[in-house]
């Protein structure tokens, strides 16, 4: 098989050169989708870890924190919350119905885990301008259409959810469902 390092992918020199560090040789094509997937934020949060530890993770009405697949929170009066976001990016800029189809039904999964019952869900999207890109207006259509037919179809309705139009996102829509 070929040497990663004439292959085209989105690992940088600096990543390349750490995963032929473990395995003390240059990797192959399929080792480097291998670390690729896994190095991407979507799986390790590469790039936001050391933000997210940042914020408050424990308290008395924090029932379960980190480390379960979502958390949950007394709000007193005998009611508790569950919540968990699901980042869907990447799978989001290839297949934009199916990627954020996905991330509702990552969020859906992690919130009955933990014993409670979905009954809402929130989007916070990102794309480059639809004035401008067909692509990007193809991405928002698609990414709307899959995140309200998945809950929709279960019963959760989206009942809210922001979106923001720049540049920056026209090759890297962000899809954060929750």
């Amino acid at each position: 098989m070929s040497n990663a390092t004439s292959l085209q992918t989105t690992l940088t020199g600096s990543d390349l050169e750490e995963l032929s560090r473990r395995l003390g040789r240059k990797p192959t094509l399929a080792e480097a989708l291998i670390a690729e997937a896994l190095w991407s934020e979507h799986c390790s949060y590469r790039t936001t870890r050391h933000l997210l530890k940042l914020l408050p993770t424990d308290g008395e009405k924090v029932l379960i924190g980190p480390g379960y697949d979502a958390g949950v929170i007394d709000v007193g009066d005998g009611y508790i919350v569950s919540v968990h976001i699901e980042s869907h990016n990447h799978p989001s800029a290839v297949d934009p119905y199916g990627g954020a189809a996905t991330g509702v039904g990552g969020v859906v999964r992690d919130i009955l885990t933990v014993g409670t019952r979905p009954i809402a869900l929130l989007n916070s999207l990102r794309f480059g301008r639809v004035e401008s890109s067909g692509h990007s207006r193809w991405l928002l259509r698609n990414v709307v259409r899959g995140i309200s037919d998945y809950g929709n179809s279960i019963g959760v309705p989206t009942v809210g959810g922001e979106v923001e139009f720049d540049d920056c996102y026209e090759r890297n829509c962000l899809v954060d469902v929750m």
